[in-house]
């Protein structure tokens, strides 16, 4: 009779110990649910032709944390007719000869150069995208070109272009949780985010006015 009593408590106190147990690990797995949920970002791609602030034809390419913590984006991956580039200034030259224009501003310039003719015959701003940090909240501009009577033609050209881009940013948590997001905002988790192949052209500089 003693063993059979001392048998039941030692089941009754395993029983405990593992109910106490259970419970660790699921108060431990619930903070661990609270902590991802208040440090995910969600990275959202965003494309306009027009600046309603200032009443303008403006190219604006931005991604934006719409999520509870800050992201890491480790780069921008964008397909164009089977291309992949890796910074944004390449994509344009592919799909629309970027560089030509840069090229006659300068030269324009080159011949003129008490005149901004970048101011007057249409700017450009890009911005790099490998390894920076983005808050919640922050929008952050990739390009963004404004329309004139100088470079309408290009102007058309990327604003017709850039919906045939298939484009993949991929970013990480602070708690290294990676994540990738394309245009159309479908977002899936992913292992990590490793650079395919470094472009050879990308932009390891901050933001670029050209």
């Amino acid at each position: 009779m003693l063993a059979l009593c001392a048998m039941a408590i030692s089941a009754a106190s395993f029983y405990a110990t593992y109910l106490q147990a259970k419970a660790s690990q699921q108060q431990v797995a619930a903070a661990e649910r609270q902590l991802k949920a208040e440090t995910w970002p969600w990275l959202k791609m965003g494309y306009s032709n027009f600046d309603i602030n200032e009443e303008q034809q403006t190219i604006n390419m931005n991604i934006q944390n719409s999520g509870t913590g800050p992201a890491i984006v480790h780069y921008i991956e964008y397909i164009y007719e089977g291309n992949h580039h890796y910074d944004i200034l390449e994509l344009l030259n592919d799909c629309c000869n970027l560089d030509a224009y840069q090229q006659a501003l300068l030269d324009i310039e080159h011949h003129n150069s008490d005149i901004n003719y970048r101011n007057a015959f249409g700017w450009l701003v890009s911005s790099t995208t490998n390894n920076i940090l983005l808050a919640n909240g922050e929008q952050y501009h990739v390009f963004t070109m404004q329309k004139t009577n100088f470079n309408t033609g290009l102007w058309l050209q990327i604003d017709h272009k850039i919906r045939k881009v298939v484009a993949k940013a991929c970013y990480c948590s602070v708690l290294k949780e990676c994540y990738t997001v394309d245009q159309t905002s479908h977002i899936e988790e992913v292992s990590h985010c490793s650079l395919p192949s470094l472009s050879k052209n990308m932009s390891t500089h901050g933001t670029q006015k050209l």
